[in-house]
């Protein structure tokens, strides 16, 4: 098909370029990839060093050249079989067809895979028809699960048959490429409307950029269940690993990889401008501005720039409230400010650079109150399915559903079989490795790598408890970096004498790695972790990277290491106890937090602790702590810290509350959380719900704008003898009384009739009388009002207050302590 056409004619001579100046990076690295290139034919050679020219360091460490060969030799062959990929932008190709990372995900070679496995039933079709195609064989394949942090690679998420949306994501756009469908994955850094955030997938054809829904699939672009949310959002954006930017607004860079601002294909927008000034009221050039918004009870980023010569940086953002920290180093030390403002009234704020603390500069000891608001929701993209449309989608999702659900249903990883029964006469400890292992893990773990952390660590096992050796030796997973065997080549790097004197002063290990591996942020993604192994054979790594070798070499030489859970600082045990590398990271201060008992204190649901730390607070992960009657002491580092509260309210806003303080060597700070309780009003949303219908008993249909048409109604979508379902019924009837008066706006709908049977159900008609039965089989109807109120579908009681036809004022999914009462308020 591209006969006559020269392979990257107009990038050829660059893509060389960049490949020798990578090449001269990582020499040792990459004499084996050249001698492998020359095996190559000229067009597949060229691919491959333009992957290799734009990947980070990270993946050359971490992979073998046969990985990036499938990618390459599947973009050729699309290129020269395919007119519709020959034609494309050269840029187009290069970064959404050729490219092999979507993200921050493992890589595995997966593209000639996937276009075998799809390329004839998308043969002869337009991109547009090709995406909407894939994403129905992708939904066949994989669904939403909630997992770990830990992104797998579209190949794993294909044989498992399920991934976070992320994931889906990664998977989608690798299964559009493979095909010649230029993809990318989008995402929604953090929701202002929810704690959550979301991921999708944007496809480019006709000259433009659409959307669907990874492994979500409908009839037409430019829809999903998170139009209307995305419509809410303060950024979504896009990722390209090339130094050659495609157009759009760069809004950050995190190492070699340039963020890219796409919020005004999703809702409506405006620029803003932020004035940073010095300690002297100088304009700060070259400050770092980090664009956040509170979610999970923290401030995180959505967009991180400098500031121009004036001092001054632009950003294209929603319409609602947005939190702003800026820092920059100056005079020895890490000045720093923060700000808050609400885009839909304010168009520029002014911030001053501070140096922080008591004796310094900025400094708080008091509580203080911050409305964070969340962009109304106002879609951009309302284009619908025809009625034809919407059947014939629920018809192929209905197939791929029970494809999927067939192929699932009794999956496992053979490589676990494997490793579990070989005959060695350590089945125990074989078993224990399992275990210690993530459940992610399992499903995607190779028996030849157990193994060699098997061999080199039972050694030791005989030197200390297993409660000890198994997860601190024995395990092979130290954070979420890619599972790969690493001990052999760590002893292969370290003399005799070099072992007995690490074995014996551990804390010198890092000053080994510190002279061995060198940090090059800018050609890194800092979310990418470089294996142990990849470290040692690239010579490089991030500090987390280099934090994680450390921890397998320790292990690698019998010393129990971690890193520390809630802020991922280096420890190794030492007479039984784990003792920070770092003299810095000493724990010599606490903090004594008493909590009000009318709240349920949940952290990172409505409370967080971050330390300032290069001029940025760093939020500790403390989701394992607990209060105990009221309070909880906390070991800490000396320094300035960051105490946030939050509630997060039905309509998106969230009333907040913050305290900063300092804590010196030796001291306890004693802090009392605040929390802000919100009155009615401020609690409730007119969200325009869409049309559905429910069935009668005795098969005839209603619509729901009819159900709704006359004041207040309670619409529960109930799972009979579930347990959060029996709580809420079992509210109503201690409140039968009051319930009871509003009996005949109350509508429960169940699956069938069979569910009036059930024991609580069948009381709780009773007692609160004249109560509305409708029926509906909840394929459709939960998930599409559940996204819609911007509460979790997955989870019932689906329960819906509405004000009038079809306007949702409120929304709760499965069982909350008071839901009957904030009921009864409503009504």
């Amino acid at each position: 098909m591209a006969e006559g056409k020269i392979f990257l004619k107009e990038n050829r001579d660059r893509i060389e370029k960049k490949y020798r100046e990578q090449a001269m990076g990582l020499p040792q690295a990459f004499a084996e990839i050249d001698k492998k290139l020359a095996e190559c034919t000229d067009e597949v050679s060229l691919a491959c060093k333009y992957l290799y020219a734009f990947m980070p360091y990270s993946d050359i460490g971490n992979y073998a050249f046969e990985v990036f060969l499938d990618y390459a030799e599947n973009g050729v062959y699309l290129w020269k079989e395919n007119s519709g990929v020959a034609e494309l932008p050269e840029e187009i190709f290069l970064n959404y067809v050729l490219f092999h990372r979507v993200n921050e995900e493992e890589i595995a070679p997966c593209r000639t895979f996937f276009r075998r496995e799809i390329g004839e039933r998308t043969e002869g079709m337009s991109f547009r028809e090709a995406a909407l195609d894939v994403n129905y064989w992708c939904a066949q394949e994989a669904t939403y699960h909630c997992t770990d942090d830990r992104t797998l690679s579209a190949l794993a998420v294909y044989r498992r048959g399920n991934g976070r949306c992320g994931e889906e994501s990664v998977f989608t756009v690798n299964a559009l490429r493979s095909v010649g469908v230029p993809a990318r994955q989008v995402y929604a850094p953090k929701w202002s409307h929810c704690d959550d955030n979301h991921a999708w997938v944007e496809i480019w054809c006709d000259g433009s950029w659409y959307f669907l829904g990874a492994c979500e699939p409908e009839e037409i672009l430019n829809k999903g269940w998170f139009t209307n949310a995305s419509s809410r959002a303060m950024m979504v954006h896009s990722r390209v690993f090339d130094t050659r930017i495609p157009e759009g607004e760069v809004i950050g860079k995190d190492g070699m990889v340039t963020m890219l601002n796409e919020l005004k294909r999703y809702a409506l927008t405006k620029e803003i401008t932020v004035s940073v000034k010095d300690a002297h009221g100088k304009p700060a050039e070259g400050a770092e501005v980090s664009f956040e918004v509170l979610n999970y009870s923290e401030y995180a980023p959505i967009a991180e720039l400098k500031t121009d010569s004036l001092g001054k940086v632009s950003l294209t953002t929603g319409l609602g409230s947005i939190h702003i920290s800026a820092r920059m180093y100056a005079d020895g030390e890490w000045l720093h400010a923060e700000s808050s403002m609400d885009t839909k009234t304010e168009d520029c704020c002014e911030i001053c650079l501070m140096p922080v603390g008591k004796e310094k500069g900025i400094f708080y000891e008091e509580w203080t109150e911050i409305d964070m608001i969340a962009p109304h929701d106002a879609p951009v993209n309302k284009d619908m399915p025809t009625p034809e449309q919407k059947e014939r989608g629920s018809r192929r999702l209905a197939e791929a559903n029970a494809y999927r659900e067939q192929k699932v249903r009794n999956l496992s990883n053979p490589e676990c079989r494997k490793f579990l029964e070989k005959e060695t006469g350590d089945s125990s400890m074989r078993k224990k490795l399992l275990e210690v292992l993530t459940e992610k893990d399992r499903t995607d773990c190779i028996s030849q790598v157990l193994e060699e952390h098997l061999k080199f660590a039972l050694p030791y096992e005989k030197n200390m408890d297993a409660d000890i050796f198994v997860p601190y030796v024995l395990n092979p997973r130290v954070d979420d970096e890619v599972l790969q065997k690493y001990r052999k080549a760590i002893l292969e790097q370290l003399s005799e004498e070099e072992k007995n004197m690490l074995q014996k002063e551990p804390a010198k290990i890092w000053k080994w790695i510190e002279d061995k591996i060198v940090s090059s942020p800018e050609k890194e993604r800092s979310s990418v972790i470089t294996t142990p192994s990849g470290c040692l054979k690239t010579g490089t790594g991030s500090l987390l990277s280099k934090k994680i070798l450390f921890v397998a070499m320790a292990r690698t030489l019998g010393i129990p290491a971690r890193l520390n859970p809630h802020d991922r600082s280096m420890e190794y045990m030492k007479n039984g106890k784990f003792v920070p590398v770092s003299a810095e990271m000493e724990k010599k201060a606490s903090i004594l937090l008493k909590a009000s008992a009318d709240t349920q204190w949940k952290y990172f649901q409505n409370w967080s602790i971050a330390k300032l730390e290069a001029g940025k607070y760093i939020t500790r992960k403390l989701e394992a702590e607990n209060f105990r009657d009221q309070v909880m002491k906390l070991p800490l580092e000396a320094g300035n810290y960051r105490i946030l509260t939050s509630n997060r309210l039905p309509n998106g806003n969230i009333f907040a509350a913050e305290y900063y303080f300092e804590v010196q060597i030796g001291e306890m700070k004693r802090v009392e959380l605040a929390f802000r309780n919100a009155n009615l009003e401020d609690m409730l949303e007119n969200i325009s719900i869409p049309e559905f219908t429910l069935r009668k008993e005795d098969g005839s249909t209603v619509k729901a704008s009819e159900l709704t048409a006359e004041g207040k109604h309670i619409l529960a979508f109930l799972e009979e003898e579930k347990e959060p379902t029996e709580h809420i019924l079992n509210e109503m009837m201690e409140q039968e009384e009051a319930f009871s008066r509003y009996a005949k706006r109350i509508i429960f709908v169940v699956k069938s009739k069979k569910a009036l049977e059930t024991p609580t159900l069948s009381r709780a008609l009773g007692k609160l009388g004249n109560v509305q039965i409708l029926y509906d089989d909840f394929s459709e109807i939960i998930n599409t009002l559940g996204r819609r109120m911007y509460v979790d579908p997955d989870k019932l009681p689906l329960i819906i207050v509405t004000n009038k036809s079809l306007n949702g004022i409120y929304a709760t999914s499965g069982y909350n302590v008071g839901t009957g009462d904030m009921l009864l308020r409503l009504m």
